[in-house]
């Protein structure tokens, strides 16, 4: 397959990625094969199944989780593209409760094909940018919280210091 070609399966794969439309994959996909790493989401190399699992608990954190395409890249077998992934934290994220926040952060990506289909794909996205988008008001919220307890902890132990004999 050419350039062209390759390019056109891997903006099919990023479609049916932002309509959730994981079963419709192996348009684009070769289950047979597939493997990929999304670096901080999957424990290495992951197989169609397993990679789809692991979009499956994203989306359930993030259900309007979208990716947009800014620069894409094709040689030979090989797409490289940049895009822009947004979302917003409204489910539980990998075990951690929504917190509603929004984010937006950069995302590289590889995808090797054979015969039009992705056979691999390897993706890389500031996800600690994403965590401080979607944690840092939590966390000020929390800190804020325990501030406030402490405070009112030590003026309750004051107020008793003072009325004992």
């Amino acid at each position: 397959m050419n350039g062209a070609a390759n390019k056109q399966a891997y903006e099919r794969y990023i479609e049916l990625l932002n309509a959730q439309n994981f079963g419709a994959l192996d348009e684009v996909v070769d289950p047979e094969s597939y493997r990929e790493i999304c670096v901080g989401f999957t424990p290495g190399w992951v197989n169609l199944p397993e990679a789809v699992a692991s979009l499956e608990k994203v989306v359930g954190g993030i259900p309007d989780l979208h990716a947009r395409i800014d620069d894409v890249v094709c040689e030979d077998d090989r797409v490289y593209a940049r895009l822009t992934v947004t979302g917003t934290n409204t489910g539980r994220f990998f075990g951690a409760p929504p917190v509603g926040s929004s984010y937006e952060v950069s995302m590289f990506d590889y995808a090797r094909l054979e015969d039009g289909r992705i056979v691999e794909r390897i993706q890389q996205s500031d996800t600690l940018s994403q965590l401080i988008q979607m944690y840092s008001g939590a966390a000020r919220k929390g800190a804020l919280a325990a501030a406030l307890l402490g405070a009112a902890t030590v003026f309750a132990l004051r107020r008793r210091r003072k009325r004992t004999p």
